[in-house]
């Protein structure tokens, strides 16, 4: 490994560490309340769902968790990520470095909270009568590296149009919520009439979770999901790459 590479890392590591000591600096539960968020949000809607409303699902809850987890680490790191830029800015303009560094500390620090909710998975699979196998060993991996170039890519995108036009932070915040109800994480995928899943299938997010849920779950792997998902990444990321490189250029300037 050369002398810029380790530089390299050994930044982006300090960069990953402040993101998460800052988060939880002066809080009784610190780090727990990264688990506790998205626990406490499927508390919510389990009740919503499942109490008031009376939706019949066996496994309710295990289904619920095991796409929440994923897509709070998605949530949270592409809300994080719109004002990474203009959040920094002193230390962009006194220190020449990678300015992907920043996002890349965000998606890291995020990625820690979903490495700590895989135990929690793994119990509760044991308490419905399920466990885990071998397939998780490679398909968990697996399902985060795609889901880590989306995020990546979205927040190259979102962090540097924010840069220039402020509006983006509000608008993907509003982008966001409407995903989380167009994704499969309260409901299966099979449960949206025909003629309304192809607004389903449009959301990046999709096969995704319902890839996550069939590891999970399921213990098995639907090749097909995975290929959509390696597509989506692929064009998420050469977007993201695109617009960032174009617009880094008077970044100086718009900060």
């Amino acid at each position: 490994m050369d002398r810029n590479t380790r530089r390299t890392l050994d930044l982006l590591q300090i960069l990953t560490d402040k993101e998460i000591t800052v988060k939880y600096k002066r809080t009784a539960l610190g780090f727990l309340w990264s688990l506790m968020n998205p626990i406490l949000s499927a508390l919510v809607l389990f009740i919503a769902f499942k109490i008031f409303m009376r939706f019949q699902m066996k496994d309710y809850t295990l289904f619920m968790l095991s796409a929440m987890f994923p897509w709070t680490w998605f949530s949270a790191s592409v809300l994080m990520c719109v004002n990474t830029l203009t959040g920094n800015t002193s230390l962009i303009k006194k220190v020449i470095f990678p300015k992907r560094l920043l996002i890349l500390s965000v998606i890291n620090g995020q990625l820690v909270t979903l490495i700590f909710s895989i135990p929690i998975l793994a119990a509760m699979t044991f308490y419905y009568g399920m466990h885990p196998v071998w397939t998780w060993l490679y398909g968990i991996p697996l399902l985060m590296a795609i889901q880590y170039f989306i995020i990546y890519g979205m927040g190259m995108l979102t962090s540097m149009v924010n840069a220039y036009f402020r509006d983006m932070e509000h608008i993907i915040a509003v982008c966001i919520n409407m995903l989380f109800w167009m994704t499969p994480i309260m409901y299966p995928l099979q449960m949206v009439p025909e003629k309304y899943r192809i607004f389903l299938v449009l959301n990046p997010m999709t096969y995704l979770i319902e890839s996550w849920r069939d590891v999970i779950m399921g213990n098995n792997i639907n090749w097909d999901y995975i290929l959509i998902s390696v597509v989506t990444a692929g064009l998420v990321m050469s977007a993201g790459t695109a617009v960032f490189n174009r617009m880094d250029k008077r970044i100086d300037e718009v900060l």
